[in-house]
């Protein structure tokens, strides 16, 4: 982390990983601080993308997403930014990863059914520039943290 993050930062995102929802004056009741502190830290760390934002994690399951993937991609390698890019844009992909080995390329998918799992590997394999997939379909998850530990 860098040299400008210091133990109250640290202690900061802690919190906020821990429950998003914090108050700043339990933080700062917490680390000994004024409020005013917290609010200006915060401030800074969102301006810096230490923190990226705030959002609920919500159980995919619970919504209708009730299969997950993830898909390995080979690609042209003189196409590959434009297929990182439409793999991007795609609905029911939540991650996409510019990867070393084998592959190109990993995403994974949350949808609702096989059948729509086959028309999303289907449209993947259509995209300019890829030359195979392979899917490893998740049976269980076992551990999901998004949590970074500081």
């Amino acid at each position: 982390m860098g040299s400008d993050i210091d133990e109250v930062d640290k202690e900061i995102i802690r919190m906020l990983q821990e429950d998003a929802r914090v108050s700043f004056r339990k933080i700062a009741e917490k680390l000994n601080v004024s409020e005013a502190t917290i609010f200006t830290r915060v401030k800074k760390l969102l301006k810096k993308n230490v923190i990226k934002g705030f959002a609920a994690i919500v159980s995919p399951e619970k919504v209708g997403k009730n299969i997950t993937a993830f898909v390995l991609i080979n690609a042209d390698p003189k196409k590959l930014q434009s297929v990182l890019e439409a793999l991007s844009k795609m609905e029911d992909v939540y991650e996409v990863y510019d990867v070393t080995g084998s592959y190109y390329a990993v995403v994974k998918i949350r949808t609702e059914d096989q059948r729509r799992l086959a028309k999303i590997i289907d449209d993947i394999g259509m995209i300019d520039g890829v030359t195979s997939t392979e899917t490893a379909l998740v049976l269980r998850s076992i551990k999901e943290d998004f949590r970074i530990k500081v």
